[in-house]
């Protein structure tokens, strides 16, 4: 059951990588405005959970980013949520999967965890024409998780940006 207002954690990639996906979203929304969420940083959710859980929410977030040293991630390929979502996919990692337990809800919908970066969503229609310009365009991109941040939706507001900085 989707819910209203509610907080999301999620691990944002470095500003490279975050040049190059704006980049290829803003070939697509040349064509299709899309549904996507707006105004934060590409990234991989962590977890969802309700609106009291902010000051938990941000102790933990420091916590693990004092644990936590950057990571490379590989987004292997291009996918799609039901052809609704398009989303690139990356490959299975121990790290995002330890993040993923650290901040372990899923308040928001329901769905099963599935490690993902959306690029766009919107109809049937729209999605399988926006893979198509994403697919002429993709390659696989070796990423840094260098963040976790915490925000709220909808409307959307961030709430905390915390770098990882543990230098193990």
């Amino acid at each position: 059951m989707k819910q209203k207002k509610f907080l999301t954690v999620y691990a944002v990639f470095n500003e490279e990588v975050q040049n190059l996906l704006s980049t290829w979203q803003k070939d697509i929304l040349c064509c299709y405005k899309g549904t996507q969420t707006m105004g934060i940083p590409f990234h991989i959710s962590l977890g969802s959970f309700p609106l009291e859980c902010e000051q938990t929410l941000m102790n933990l977030i420091e916590e693990t980013c004092d644990t936590f040293s950057p990571f490379k991630v590989n987004l292997q390929k291009i996918s799609t949520f039901g052809n609704a979502v398009l989303f690139l996919e990356p490959e299975n990692h121990p790290l995002i999967m330890k993040l993923h337990s650290i901040f372990d809800g899923n308040y928001a919908d329901g769905f099963t965890y599935h490690a993902h970066t959306t690029i766009f969503c919107g109809t049937e229609e729209e999605v399988l024409k926006a893979k198509s310009i994403l697919e002429e365009k993709f390659i696989p991109i070796e990423a840094w998780i260098t963040e976790i941040h915490l925000g709220e939706f909808f409307p959307t507001r961030i709430i905390l940006e915390k770098k990882l900085k543990c230098k193990s």
